[in-house]
């Protein structure tokens, strides 16, 4: 996205960092971690979306094929100072499109000049792209991207208690959008813009 009053320069790296940092593990993961937990997930985001390119870079195209209903919400469904524009349910699959958030967003951007990629004119492609991830990961063979990179929370003898790492699957999540849709940035870039 292109806009002067948003030139943040920080790159795939430093958004995946800052995503990192918001995660409720983030103390418990040594710092000489931080930056090769980031680099795994946006490179998981990039193979996955490698993995479908032959669906074409049409989220919702793809998420017909993969018979993943899309639906497009009027309800509100932030709570406090958190908007949520989008969210993928497992069981049954489903991504929930929250277009009256989706349109404010996106009329914020063009208030302020804000250009996305060519063909793209609307945020919307970008957060489904970002739940068909979300779809993709939990489909997997393996344990999905959150679990494959565990902290330790707790341990009694040879028992330890982990926990998976949340943030990992929004920082691929938002590279699987950036490369499917041929984005210039990383879709974290969207918060910071809000920051402005």
């Amino acid at each position: 996205m292109r806009n002067d009053a948003c030139d943040w320069q920080g790159g795939p790296q430093a958004l995946g960092l800052l995503q990192l940092r918001e995660d409720p593990q983030y103390r418990r993961i040594p710092p000489e971690r931080h930056g090769l937990l980031v680099q795994a997930a946006l490179e998981d985001g990039r193979g996955m979306a490698t993995r479908i390119e032959h669906c074409g870079p049409d989220p919702a195209a793809i998420a017909e094929q993969c018979r993943v209903p899309v639906v497009h919400s009027q309800d509100d469904a932030g709570f406090g100072s958190v908007i949520v524009y989008a969210d993928y349910t497992r069981r049954p699959p489903r991504i929930t499109l929250y277009v009256a958030a989706i349109r404010r967003l996106d009329a914020l951007i063009a208030q302020r000049g804000g250009v996305f990629a060519a063909g793209i004119g609307s945020t919307l492609p970008i957060f489904l792209a970002h739940e068909l991830y979300h779809h993709f990961d939990g489909a997997r063979a393996g344990p999905p991207l959150s679990r494959q990179h565990r902290v330790r929370i707790f341990s009694l003898g040879n028992w330890n208690w982990t926990s998976g790492i949340a943030s990992l699957a929004e920082i691929a999540a938002g590279s699987f959008a950036q490369h499917l849709l041929g984005l210039s940035f990383h879709p974290k870039l969207l918060d910071r813009y809000l920051l402005e």
